[in-house]
């Protein structure tokens, strides 16, 4: 059982956000916790200016927000930075903060339309993640069926996964690309059909 001294120590670690959370479930807190959290909100100015912390954070949060989404509305493929920088402001957050939204959100959307193109990378790498992740896959499936004579639903979920990796590596792309997708299926089919085939030619002989 921790003493209120503990809990304020505890709690004086927290940030206001982390206390303001405790503070709206304090009902299920012991006797000793919601007088440590009280101890603790007034040293940080009282309830008051704890509530008025918050309204801010979720202000700025809000328009965080607001701002990616306006950027990604308004950004097309001949925009430029400077444009939006100068179209997008903010009554809440500074320039700088605004910049480095404008900037984030479009490094983001970037990646995300690379990571969804159809390169060469992307046919070469599904290729030979695809055939690695086939031979692999069976492999171990084929073994899980020799030594079980099952076939488990976790096992399964871990040979998409192993596919997907291994296709996600040689193509450096994730699956929001419809290749990689594509791929990941027609290996974790493979894999099974090559487990099968070295179950029935090894299995059967144990």
């Amino acid at each position: 059982m921790f003493s209120v001294q503990d809990l304020v120590v505890k709690y004086d670690a927290y940030t206001d956000e982390q206390v303001f959370e405790v503070y709206t479930s304090i009902d299920t807190y012991s006797n000793e916790a919601k007088e440590a959290l009280n101890i603790v909100i007034a040293k940080r100015g009282g309830l008051e200016k704890l509530i008025e912390s918050e309204k801010e954070r979720n202000a700025r949060s809000k328009e965080i927000e607001r701002i990616k989404l306006e950027v990604t509305r308004l950004s097309t493929p001949d925009t430029d930075d400077s444009f939006l920088k100068k179209i997008v402001t903010s009554n809440i957050l500074s320039n700088e903060e605004v910049d480095e939204i404008v900037d984030n959100t479009l490094k983001l959307a970037s990646r995300e339309k690379e990571d969804k193109e159809i390169k060469p990378r992307t046919v070469w790498g599904s290729i030979i993640g695809g055939g690695v992740a086939s031979l692999v896959g069976g492999s171990l499936w084929g073994l899980q069926l020799i030594y079980s004579k099952k076939v488990f639903v976790i096992l399964l979920i871990g040979l998409v996964l192993l596919c997907y990796g291994i296709i996600k590596f040689s193509t450096k792309q994730s699956n929001k690309n419809v290749v990689v997708v594509i791929t990941t299926i027609v290996s974790v089919l493979m894999a099974i059909i090559i487990g099968q085939f070295i179950y029935e030619i090894v299995g059967y002989q144990k």
